[in-house]
Parts: C-alpha cells; sequence; structure tokens
C-alpha cells in the first residue's frame, strides 16, 4: 500500500528492481525470484509492518542509484550506509521508502559465484537486474506468541521453522539458487492492525499435493474462505486467522495467499531448476 504510485515505483526501480506486468490493478516489483506489489492507499489494505531484506549484485551501483533517486524526487530515503571493507564500497544501506512505513536492508550478496547461482532461476530478461533477491522478512509479534506461531506454520503449512538471533524465522527454499525466511519477532504490541487492514503474503509450496494436505488442516481448523473445489482449479486458497494447534488460539493476524507450482501467476519458468513439483 502506497500514497504515491509513481514515487514508490521509482525508488523500487532505484533499488534495482524491474517492473512488471500489472496484476488486477496492482503494480508490480520483480525482485528476483520474488514480488512486490504496489497498490493506492486503501482504507482495507495495510503497510507490511516488518523489514525487507534485499541481496543486490552491486551495492555501490544501488547506493549510487539511491542517492539519484534522492536527488531527483526531493525524499531522503537513505537512513545509513555501513563501510566495512573498504573505502566508498557500501556493505550495508539502510532504506525507508519514501512514504517512510518500511525499513529496507541492502547488502551485496556473497561473493564466490552466488550471484550467479541465484540468477540461474531467472528469466533471461531478468539477469541484467541489479537486484539478485528478497532474502528475508520481518514480521512483529506479541511478546509470548512465539510459540504458537512456530506451531501454526509447522502444524497447518508443514514448514521449517529455525531459531534466529532475530526470532523464528520460517524457512522457505527455491532449490540452492535461493533460500528466504520470513522472521517473527517478538516486539510489544505486535504491529498489530485493527478491523479488516492486514498485510497480505503470498507463498507457493512444493507442489499442488502439498497445497491440498494444507487446504485440509486448514479447513478442519474452520479456515478457509472456499470450497476445495475452488481452490482445485484456481491452485491457490487465502485465509487470515493463523491459531496455535494446541488450544486454537489466534496468535497471528495475517493475509495469506497459498499457492501451487501450477498457478498461472509462477513468476519463473517451469524448465528451471527449483524444487517445484507440477502435476503431469
Amino acid at each position: 500500500e502506497v500514497p504515491d504510485m509513481e514515487v514508490a515505483m521509482n525508488f523500487f526501480i532505484s533499488l534495482g528492481g524491474k517492473e512488471g506486468s500489472e496484476v488486477d490493478g496492482a503494480r508490480v516489483v520483480q525482485i528476483g525470484a520474488s514480488q512486490l506489489r504496489l497498490v493506492p492507499s486503501r482504507k482495507d489494505l495495510a503497510a507490511w509492518p516488518g523489514q525487507f531484506y534485499i541481496w543486490v549484485e552491486d551495492s555501490k551501483a544501488a547506493l549510487s542509484s539511491c542517492q539519484a533517486f534522492q536527488k531527483s524526487s526531493g525524499r531522503e530515503v537513505i537512513q545509513e550506509v555501513h563501510h566495512i571493507k573498504e573505502e566508498g564500497a557500501a556493505d550495508t544501506i539502510i532504506l525507508h521508502d519514501p512514504a517512510g512505513q518500511n525499513l529496507f536492508v541492502v547488502n551485496q550478496a556473497p561473493v564466490g559465484g552466488m550471484a550467479k547461482t541465484m540468477r540461474s532461476v531467472l528469466p533471461g530478461t531478468d539477469q541484467v537486474s541489479n537486484a539478485l533477491a528478497l532474502v528475508g522478512l520481518t514480521h512483529p509479534i506479541a511478546q509470548g506468541q512465539a510459540g504458537g506461531v512456530v506451531r501454526f506454520y509447522s502444524h497447518f503449512l508443514g514448514a521449517s521453522v529455525s531459531k534466529t538471533k532475530q526470532g523464528y524465522a520460517v524457512d522457505f527454499s527455491l532449490g540452492k539458487a535461493l533460500h528466504q525466511t520470513l522472521t517473527f519477532v517478538e516486539d510489544g504490541d505486535g504491529g498489530e492492525t485493527s478491523g479488516e487492514k492486514l498485510a497480505e503474503v503470498c507463498l507457493y509450496v512444493v507442489s499442488m499435493e502439498k497445497l491440498k494436505a494444507a487446504y485440509e488442516k486448514c479447513s478442519e481448523a474452520g479456515l478457509v474462505e472456499a470450497p476445495w473445489e475452488e481452490v482445485e482449479k484456481s491452485r491457490e486458497f487465502c485465509f487470515s486467522r493463523c491459531p496455535d494447534p494446541t488450544d486454537q488460539k489466534i496468535v497471528l493476524e495475517l493475509r495469506h495467499r497459498l499457492r501451487a507450482p501450477e498457478h498461472q501467476e509462477w513468476p519463473l519458468p517451469k524448465d528451471l531448476p527449483t524444487r517445484a513439483v507440477f502435476s503431469s
């Protein structure tokens, strides 16, 4: 959700993202294999409440581009720049988006062929952008809710969750070319939103079989919004309430859109080397 669409698009392009085809009225920013979908500010949508972590191939180029964006737009987006190894090299760039809603932590990808490996799962036209991947997101949760959130993702979605310095990270792996995390951080009121104003995340499971298994568990708990016949056709289902399976208490409210690789908006060519299993 952004208040000024053109300024927001220019900001993400300065980060090395590429503009994709519009989807359902949303402007699309392609960052490696991931997408950010931007919509004009609306009362029923919320900004993402946490931080974004992005890897780029050339951090010097990213910093220069962001500086140029600041100059042309008059928006102060660069918050901090950390130089560790050599003068002029930007090891970490911390940015605020133009609306001041989110923090973006930008790092140069590790050396040793990592950039080439990450590009191996991208279409040819995306292999020229500086931004390689959205490698992580954080989301605040209320104090004492981490255990319930971990159990939710493990039980209902079959996800792997690991303890990190920041919090608890739900692990996603496209294969050797890309590993991503969604990390939940206990922090005060957890960045709660009121009413129907929820942020949304779209996740892909490995196969249609895994989508059905997740659907059945979510359906048993009364979380789903559509019958299986519709889900089987569309290759996706949605839910917003996340209960702890031990007592059914809601520990997180976050709009989820869960998809199988056969979904029509799968962002990568099907013949590229990933863990996705496509039905024959």
